[in-house]
């Protein structure tokens, strides 16, 4: 029988997602294409529609944003850009939080000013 910490454990690494990917261009490039609305539109052609919410910026190497699309639960996408030999390694993770934000959101506008 799983304890409750190992029940949140698994819930945990069920929400989140970790990819790395090596890219031939320089670190700043690579940061320009993230951190800039016009970057961001070059490479998001079919998530144009999407919303994105800034939450952190440490240029040149971290940003966090909050992104959805509609009715979708809004995710958490952290992005770490590092210097390698071949150009720049960028370590994407997605999280879908466990509390239901959007939930949360909506139901204040059925709330009467």
């Amino acid at each position: 029988m799983s304890t409750l910490s190992e029940l949140e454990d698994e819930a945990a690494e069920e929400t989140t997602v970790r990819r790395a990917v090596e890219i031939e261009a320089s670190p700043e490039d690579v940061w320009e294409s993230l951190a800039t609305d016009e970057g961001r539109e070059r490479w998001l052609d079919e998530d144009s529609e999407r919303e994105v919410h800034v939450e952190l910026t440490d240029e040149p190497s971290r940003l966090v944003w909050w992104w959805w699309q509609g009715d979708e639960p809004a995710t958490r996408v952290e992005f770490v850009v590092e210097a390698v030999p071949a150009g720049a390694r960028v370590t994407v993770t997605e999280t879908v939080p466990r509390f239901p934000l959007t939930a949360l959101a909506r139901s204040f506008s059925l709330v009467a000013a």
